[in-house]
C-alpha cells in the first residue's frame, strides 16, 4: 500500500465514527424503534446477569487502538501520526477514534443504537485534495442510526473480547422510557439530526451529532451519567496550519470554515500537515468537541473497587493530571459509587460493569 493510502486510512473517519456503511434511519411509521429493539442483547453482552424484572441502561465503548490526545495542538499532531502508521490497531480495534453505543432494557424490551455517517469516506477524499483538517469539523449530511443488525463485526469482536469497555446502570422505568423517547424524537424530528453527522453540533438541541455526543445524549435522558456530556468535553486552538481549503466543496458536506474569513484559502497537503507545528500562528477558532478519552475514564473508574487493579482499562488510560480525564474519571467514579451495588460479569467476555439501585430507590 502506498504512503499516501496509508494516511487516507488513517485519517478516514475523523469526523467521528462512520464506517464506510450505507444505512438508512426509520423517521415514520407505528414503531420508530423497531429497527433498535431486538428480542436479546447482542453476542458480546452473552454472560451479563441482568435481573429481567429491572430497567437498565447500557453503554459499551469501543476504543481505537491508541489514546487519541488532544490536550495540546502538537498531542493531537502526535496523534495523528500514530494513527496513520498503526493500521494494524486500528482495523483489529474496528474504529479509527472509539465508538460509542447505547442500549436499554425497559420493561423487559430491549434495544441497541449508535449513530454513524462520513458512509462514503467524504473525510478520506478532501484530505487527500488538500482541506487539512477542516474535514474534522465538517458536517457530513449522510448520517444514519444503527441498530444491532449494523454493529460492524470488528467492534462487535472487540467488545466480545473484553477490549471495550461496557457499562449496564439500572435506571427508573420512567428514566428508561424518556430514553427510547428520545430516540424516537431525535430519529423523527423535523431538522433530521440524524442525518447531520457531526462533532460540533449539538443533539440536544437536535442539530446532528456524532456517536459520542449522541449516545451520551440518549444515557442522560434515563439519567445515567448525566454530567458527562458537559464534563468529557475539550476545548481545541485552531490555526491556519491546520486548515486548508479547495476550489469547489465536496457534495453532501457543510465544510466547516474558520470565522471572520480566517479559513486559509491554500492547498495543504497531508505530509505537511504530518510535520508542521501546530502552535504556529495566531489563534483563528476555539471548538469544542466531545473527548472520547474522557468518556473512558469516565467509564473505567466507575470499575474502580470492583475490577481488578490489574485491569488493562487503567493503564490506556490517559493520565488524571490531565484537567480534562481527571475530571471525568472523578465524576464516573463518585456517580457509579453511589449505587447500592457494583459487579462485574460477562468475566469471560466483554467483562461488564452493572450498576443497581438499593431497594425502594
Amino acid at each position: 500500500m502506498r504512503l499516501v493510502h496509508l494516511i487516507a486510512v488513517g485519517l478516514l473517519g475523523l469526523a467521528g465514527c462512520g464506517g464506510g456503511e450505507t444505512l438508512t434511519t426509520r423517521t415514520s411509521g407505528k414503531d420508530v424503534l423497531a429497527p433498535y429493539e431486538a428480542a436479546d442483547w447482542p453476542g458480546f453482552m452473552a454472560g451479563t446477569e441482568l435481573d429481567p424484572a429491572r430497567d437498565y441502561m447500557l453503554l459499551a465503548y469501543v476504543p481505537p487502538a491508541n489514546p487519541i490526545d488532544l490536550s495540546t495542538p502538537n498531542a493531537a499532531r502526535r496523534t495523528l501520526a500514530l494513527m496513520v502508521f498503526d493500521q494494524l490497531g486500528a482495523m483489529e480495534a474496528g474504529t479509527t477514534l472509539g465508538h460509542l453505543i447505547v442500549g436499554w432494557q425497559c420493561g423487559g424490551r430491549r434495544g441497541l443504537v449508535s449513530m454513524t455517517g462520513e458512509q462514503d469516506r467524504q473525510g478520506q477524499r478532501m484530505l487527500l485534495e488538500g482541506w487539512g483538517v477542516t474535514p474534522v469539523l465538517s458536517t457530513f449530511l449522510d448520517g444514519a442510526l444503527v441498530g444491532q443488525a449494523d454493529i460492524p463485526e470488528a467492534q462487535a469482536r472487540t467488545l466480545a473480547g473484553g477490549r471495550g469497555v461496557v457499562m449496564a446502570a439500572e435506571t427508573t422505568r420512567a428514566g428508561c422510557e424518556a430514553a427510547r423517547t428520545e430516540v424516537a424524537a431525535f430519529a423523527r424530528h423535523p431538522n433530521a439530526p440524524h442525518r447531520r453527522y457531526s462533532l460540533l453540533e449539538s443533539p440536544a438541541a437536535y442539530e446532528g451529532g456524532g456517536c459520542l455526543s449522541f449516545a451520551l445524549h440518549i444515557a442522560r435522558a434515563a439519567g445515567v451519567m448525566p454530567r458527562l456530556p458537559e464534563i468529557a468535553r475539550r476545548e481545541l486552538d485552531l490555526r491556519a496550519v491546520q486548515l486548508g481549503a479547495r476550489p469547489i466543496e465536496p457534495d453532501h458536506v457543510e465544510v466547516y470554515r474558520a470565522p471572520d474569513g480566517q479559513h486559509p484559502d491554500r492547498r495543504a497537503s497531508w505530509l505537511g500537515l504530518l510535520v508542521a507545528d501546530w502552535e504556529d500562528g495566531p489563534v483563528i477558532d476555539r471548538v469544542t468537541v466531545p473527548d472520547g478519552e474522557a468518556i473512558l475514564a469516565a467509564m473505567t473508574y466507575a470499575r474502580v473497587g470492583v475490577a481488578p487493579a490489574t485491569d488493562w482499562r487503567y493503564s490506556r488510560m490517559m493520565d488524571v493530571q490531565d484537567p480534562v480525564i481527571g475530571a471525568a474519571a472523578r465524576y464516573g467514579y463518585g456517580w457509579a459509587g453511589a449505587f447500592a451495588t457494583r459487579r462485574i460479569t460477562a468475566l469471560d467476555g466483554a467483562s461488564v460493569l452493572v450498576l443497581e439501585r438499593g431497594p425502594g430507590a
